[in-house]
């Protein structure tokens, strides 16, 4: 039997390093991206599709294809400006997705590019509102005149849905705690209605955004209130087609794709955006760290598959961070942190490493669409912080769910029986719903980290407890409301934040490292990085099914996994889409 046993340990020990020759072969053989000649007077064909996230930590791998990031597009856009080979940029926006901080970030940066005097034109098949916000930057915007081309313009909303109904009906129960009155994170699972406090924090976001976004576009297209009205408000078209869109103003021309390239490209040379290659930059020594810190904060260690590369991790963000450190050459440090929240106690560890770090350099925050709850906790001591007009931050809380299904248990007639020595063994079981007596220590807690949350956030913006109390109660807001309230220090966006950091270092002449630094599919083998679940499973097949039911399914699993590790949470509505 032993010799057995060893020979089919040996059997997949041999299948598992030919499997791993394999896919080594199969990485080195595929085709590398050509190299394109950039000529003089090129054109970059900036094509906008599917959803862009602030940093891709992963490159293409396999069947892993994810749109550029906004990090990478604003790095390329900044080297075009400088680049004597690139005569302007064409901008193609068709089903952009990308949350309203990021995508504010991109339409300053592509303003920027248009004021340096370079071309900036854009052409519209068909696109929604983050698409034309960034098309309404160019110099001139051209449209498809098909009854088939159109351009959606919505407006700003949120849409929240409760669950107490349905959970009621299959015998769940989900008891939820806040620490702060507006805290509303958790509440779709025990209420059947909005909160009048999350109405009212919601509406004050959607009225901020909206103020924004309809400010932008009238400075961009020279529009007025007259014309935002009707265009929002009252026409009759849910698509506009080419005549309407002329006659509101949202285009300068009505052409087929081919008459543009005819009279706007002309005979000079296009080049995808992917595809450009800016002039590497003279070495530097001194340099400035940015640091993205993007997605739940968790204390999920997992690999390529589970998303992890969108998870900030205790693991992953602490390894950096003594990277950071030992590197003498490091003057300064942006965190970019684009993140709702999670986990309290991995938010306390990452700040409690980022107070050591700032005693040997300064530290700037930068936040991307959201840093709030947990995400503020963790960027609330820094020697600045910049958001976005359009960054939802805040949402200093603390919120407590407690899943189970004894109803349904019951129903079911499954009998459980616990054995237990302690007062609180089994607390978290979800056979039980929790005593008055559990949730009584369980609040004590609560209270107590909010009380720290409001300390930290008191001594890091040099403000009054009573006034820090005015701010917090789980309130949410913009980054114009934020910075009228004292939780930032100025709106701008990465490149603000670099310039902030590195006039806090002293120094004038630096270069920028970014972490992570993207992985290629054999560091994701070595680190051993490739793991998956059912949650991930559903995960995958969301992602070409966004805002259905998959999706809501698969991130409902996920947060009941996270709190069931740790119900005390620091994070803002886990489903919160802003459209």
């Amino acid at each position: 039997m032993k010799t057995v046993g060893k020979v089919i340990l040996w059997t997949f020990a041999v299948i598992g390093v030919l499997l791993l020759l394999l896919i080594f072969i199969l990485a080195n053989s595929l085709p590398s991206k050509p190299k394109v000649k950039i000529h003089d007077n090129t054109y970059l064909e900036l094509s906008l599709g599917g959803l862009h996230y602030d940093h891709n930590e992963y490159k293409d791998i396999f069947f892993i294809r994810e749109a550029m990031s906004i990090g990478d597009m604003c790095r390329k856009i900044d080297a075009a400006m400088q680049d004597e080979r690139i005569k302007g940029i064409i901008i193609k926006p068709g089903m952009y997705m990308g949350g309203w901080g990021l995508t504010k970030e991109l339409h300053d940066k592509l303003i920027e590019f248009k004021e340096s005097g370079k071309d900036l034109f854009a052409y519209i098949d068909f696109t929604y509102d983050k698409g034309y916000y960034l098309a309404s930057t160019a110099n001139k915007t051209y449209f498809n005149p098909s009854s088939t081309a159109g351009i959606v313009l919505s407006g700003i909303g949120i849409e929240l849905s409760y669950y107490e109904g349905l959970l009621d009906k299959i015998g769940i129960d989900v008891t939820v705690l806040h620490a702060g009155k507006y805290k509303g994170t958790g509440e779709m699972f025990d209420r059947k209605t909005m909160s009048p406090e999350l109405r009212e924090d919601l509406t004050r976001i959607v009225d901020g955004l909206y103020d924004v976004y309809v400010s932008d576009l009238q400075i961009n297209r020279g529009l007025d209130n007259d014309n935002i009205k009707a265009i929002f408000e009252n026409r009759d078209e849910y698509f506009l087609s080419g005549d309407k869109a002329l006659e509101y103003g949202l285009v300068d021309h009505l052409v087929d794709e081919q008459d543009f390239e005819a009279e706007v490209v002309k005979d000079n040379p296009t080049v995808k955006f992917s595809q450009y290659e800016p002039h590497k930059r003279k070495f530097v020594y001194d340099k400035i760290a940015v640091l993205y810190a993007q997605g739940g904060i968790t204390f999920a260690e997992a690999g390529v598959f589970e998303g992890n590369y969108r998870k900030i991790t205790k693991e992953k963000t602490i390894n950096l961070l003594n990277r950071i450190e030992k590197m003498k050459s490091v003057k300064g440090l942006v965190l970019r942190v684009d993140s709702g929240g999670g986990s309290a106690i991995i938010s306390d560890i990452i700040l409690d490493k980022l107070e050591e770090l700032n005693k040997k350099i300064p530290i700037v925050i930068s936040m991307g669409n959201v840093a709030a709850s947990g995400g503020y906790w963790i960027s609330c001591l820094a020697d600045y912080i910049f958001a976005q007009p359009s960054t939802i931050t805040g949402s200093i809380g603390v919120v407590s769910m407690i899943p189970n299904w004894q109803q349904l248990r019951e129903w079911a007639n499954v009998n459980t029986f616990q054995i237990k020595r302690g007062k609180y063994a089994n607390f978290f079981s979800l056979n039980y719903a929790p005593s008055e007596q559990d949730l009584a220590a369980l609040k004590k807690d609560m209270n107590g980290i909010y009380l720290e949350f409001k300390d930290l956030v008191a001594r890091g913006r040099n403000l009054p407890l009573t006034d820090v109390e005015e701010v917090a109660q789980g309130k949410i807001w913009t980054g114009v409301q934020a910075l009228e309230n004292g939780l930032i220090d100025e709106l701008g966006g990465m490149d603000n934040a670099i310039a902030k950091a590195a006039e806090l270092a002293e120094i004038d002449d630096y270069s920028v490292l970014v972490f992570p630094e993207k992985k290629t599919l054999m560091d994701i083998l070595l680190n051993r990085e490739i793991s998956i679940s059912a949650v991930t499973l559903l995960k995958l097949y969301g992602m070409t099914n966004r805002n259905t039911l998959t999706d809501n399914i698969s991130r409902t699993l996920e947060l009941i996994r996270d709190v069931q590790g740790e119900p005390v949470q620091l994070r803002l509505p886990y489903n919160l889409e802003i459209q």
